[in-house]
């Protein structure tokens, strides 16, 4: 009985590198510094504007 030879594959590191080339584009994130400003500034002037005033304006 003849045996069939195998089919030749690339290397694996070959099929990666190919995959590489098709992927798409990394997408631009908003730097972390710019996050924090937008999620804390509304709370902390939210927290300023909120806070409860005395009456009396002793010590000021």
């Amino acid at each position: 009985m003849p045996t069939t030879p195998r089919p030749q594959f690339p290397p694996h590191h070959a099929y990666r590198n190919s995959l590489k080339a098709v992927s798409k584009k990394p997408v631009r994130h908003t730097p972390l510094v710019t996050l924090t400003l937008l999620l804390t500034t509304p709370a902390v002037l939210a927290a300023a504007l909120l806070r409860p005033r005395s009456l009396t304006r002793r010590g000021r």
